[in-house]
């Protein structure tokens, strides 16, 4: 746990994430995390005003354990920190891309139903 006396290590890094991990995987986190994707849908937009909101309320209930404040500035700083270490440390930048996946997750975009279909060019040469 980081404190003043104490400097986030590496190994607070990696603890910290699989704390939020675990966090963001509990039934009832998971569960409105489901439930936020659903009502984005593929809308990037709402997944941005639904789901990482969420996700981030619920990382920021974890971070304060390892010294950072539970607001936008300690996530800030958790996030510097973590994008320091992951540079060296692959198993940190495994963690961080999990989370990553989690708060930001992919859309599924298909081409919308009255788009046109691509003609393809033949050049006469």
């Amino acid at each position: 746990m980081a404190t003043a006396l104490h400097q986030f290590t590496s190994d607070d890094c990696k603890d910290a994430l699989n704390d939020i991990l675990d966090a963001l995987n509990k039934e009832e986190n998971a569960s409105r995390l489901d439930e936020a994707r659903e009502s984005a849908g593929n809308d990037m937009l709402k997944a941005m005003q639904l789901v990482f909101p969420l996700a981030t309320q619920i990382e920021m209930g974890v971070i304060d354990k390892y010294g950072f404040v539970g607001n936008g500035e300690g996530l800030i700083r958790f996030a510097q920190s973590v994008r320091s270490y992951e540079k060296h440390d692959p198993e940190i930048a495994q963690l961080n891309e999990k989370l990553r996946a989690i708060m930001i997750p992919l859309l599924h975009l298909q081409p919308p139903v009255n788009a046109l279909p691509v003609e393809e060019t033949v050049s006469a040469t």
